[in-house]
């Protein structure tokens, strides 16, 4: 699946700047599990942050970058989003959110809220 999944406190990721994961937080939090690695940086004028990687069931390498108080995770991989990201949400008490506003969930993928 070739799309982005978002790590989100917000009811929609677009709004995750109203209810944000820190930078720090996420920074903390993504050095620390041992399922993430870094991968690269991201630059922003003169700042920069660390891209991180995640393995997926299938093989594929997905990359979690922060942005304006979300996660953004962009990458192809075959396997259900929940299955694969849920834990990472579930450690930083967000939820899972697609480009088309629906939701990743144990019941399944909910439809858009809006």
């Amino acid at each position: 699946m070739g799309y982005e999944i978002h790590i989100s406190r917000a009811d929609e990721y677009c709004d995750s700047e109203e209810h944000p994961i820190a930078l720090e937080e996420w920074l903390s939090y993504a050095e620390s599990n041992p399922a993430l690695r870094a991968g690269g940086w991201l630059a922003w004028g003169e700042d920069r942050q660390p891209i991180f990687e995640y393995t997926c069931v299938d093989g594929s390498v997905v990359s979690l970058t922060w942005f304006e108080g979300g996660i953004d995770i962009k990458g192809h991989f075959d396997s259900d989003p929940y299955r694969e990201f849920s834990a990472l949400a579930t450690d930083l008490r967000a939820n899972l959110q697609g480009d088309e506003g629906e939701r990743y969930t144990a019941d399944g993928v909910l439809p858009p809220t809006r």
